[in-house]
């Protein structure tokens, strides 16, 4: 028998519309010394009459059972498995044919803990799929070479991109005890999972390909789920006495801090406008209590929640305009695309990059005229997609009474003040800066 190069998880329960495409994209992959151990949590909707049959067609299949927790399942696929890398794949995602011989062979090359990969996120709209890429981490990192941290919070400053969209060395994850929650739920024990193997492993690789296509249009998908903010604190307070019994809490504790500021601010912001001010008092007052027991230094947190940080010291009512300050531009665009939007028939697009891509293909799919407007310089010259840009300046001169959409993650909010610097009405901007609410609240529904 050859030598398992890969042990694929996939954990599963009741994901009957999704988990043969699932199951069947790890059977293709062109790496071909891997095992697929499929972990059911009790299913009951048909799902595991599919995972029996696709056993019986591929001796690399091996169907285990569990109760549904995620943890369970996947520690169980994790305590089972042989291949020298771990992947994983969840039951409502897919992955490329070439991502296991790709990933396999940079992994062993460099003996790498750790390869992340790029990521699409996907949709299916009357039987059409539609995919977007994101880079697999946040800040500006070296891609396709090693990455030895040079300290201990290197890896974590990165935050979650996508737990699933890589590789890990399964004697790396043994001999540092790195196993998910075992909690009650079916939901975020990949967080204590995904904080552990960033504060152990010291051979990185990030790979700028995407292979990993997880699925934006699940509607029973655990981001759906309004126990979320429960069991995100649950998560984190398990992760907390982790950290306590490996004596690495108080060196760090910050870093811990700005996870679950990030992971609170983008839960919060999935939820439907009547659920977030309950749940944000509920995670301030939380947040709190922590700081004024664990003492944080709010210094060291994380650039992009610093604000949010601070302002849990400054009080309830500053901490909850902070934390959801972003969903109030994301509420005004989609009230608009529920309202008025449906009688218009020309819109401004300012903003022609990847976010400007995705609005465009929304906007094309609702039959609107769109008018493209950037500030690059060449594509005022040269057009995009046979189309003209327009500038800014030039645009707002010969144009009045409709709507601009700025489409931009980075510098949306710059965008909206240099459009109200030339004459445009507040009322008709709209700021689409977060890819993900985007994609799930509006591209998939309309």
């Amino acid at each position: 028998m050859k030598k398992i190069k890969v042990t694929a998880i996939i954990y599963v329960k009741n994901t009957v519309k999704y988990i043969e495409k699932c199951i069947k994209s790890v059977m293709s992959q062109t790496l071909q010394e891997i095992e697929i151990l499929v972990i059911d949590g009790g299913s009951t909707d048909g799902t595991l009459d599919i995972i029996q049959k696709l056993e019986k067609e591929d001796k690399r299949i091996c169907v285990l059972y569990t109760s549904a927790s995620v943890g369970a399942q996947f520690n169980l696929g994790l305590k089972n498995a042989k291949g020298k890398y771990i992947g994983i794949c969840e039951a409502d995602d897919y992955i490329l044919p070439d991502m296991f011989e790709k990933q396999y062979k940079i992994a062993c090359e460099n003996q790498l803990d750790v390869i992340r990969a790029g990521y699409y996120q996907i949709c299916e709209i009357n039987g059409v799929e539609y995919k977007f890429d994101l880079k697999p981490f946040i800040t500006n990192l070296q891609t396709e070479t090693m990455i030895q941290p040079y300290n201990e919070t290197f890896f974590l400053e990165q935050g979650i991109k996508g737990f699933w969209n890589g590789l890990y060395r399964r004697q790396f994850l043994l001999d540092n005890e790195i196993w998910m929650n075992e909690t009650r739920g079916a939901a975020y024990q990949d967080i204590s999972f995904s904080f552990l193997v960033q504060m152990y492993a010291n051979k990185i690789w990030f790979m700028e390909k995407a292979f990993y296509c997880y699925r934006m249009d699940n509607i029973d998908a655990s981001v759906n789920s309004v126990n979320g903010i429960r069991l995100h604190m649950q998560e984190y307070e398990e992760l907390k006495k982790r950290l306590e019994n490996l004596g690495e809490w108080e060196k760090i504790k910050d870093i811990f801090f700005s996870w679950e500021l990030i992971s609170y601010q983008w839960f919060l912001h999935q939820l439907p406008k009547h659920q977030r001010d309950s749940n944000s008092r509920e995670v301030y007052k939380c947040l709190k209590e922590q700081n004024e027991k664990n003492k944080y230094n709010l210094e060291n947190v994380m650039g992009k929640v610093k604000n949010l940080a601070q302002s849990v010291v400054l009080g309830e009512d500053e901490f909850i305009c902070n934390i959801l300050s972003e969903s109030k531009q994301c509420d005004k665009l989609l009230d608009y695309i529920t309202s008025s939007f449906a009688e218009e028939h020309q819109i401004v697009l300012f903003g022609m990059g990847h976010m400007g891509n995705i609005v465009n293909l929304f906007l094309e799919r609702c039959k609107k005229e769109v008018i493209f407007m950037d500030n690059n310089r060449d594509l005022q010259k040269n057009g995009i997609r046979g189309k003209r840009v327009y500038s800014p300046e030039e645009l707002v001169k010969s144009i009045s009474n409709i709507h601009y959409i700025v489409a931009n993650v980075e510098h949306g909010y710059d965008m909206k003040k240099q459009l109200i610097g030339l004459g445009v009405r507040k009322d008709k901007i709209l700021v689409c800066d977060n890819e993900e609410f985007f994609l799930r609240k509006i591209f998939v529904r309309a």
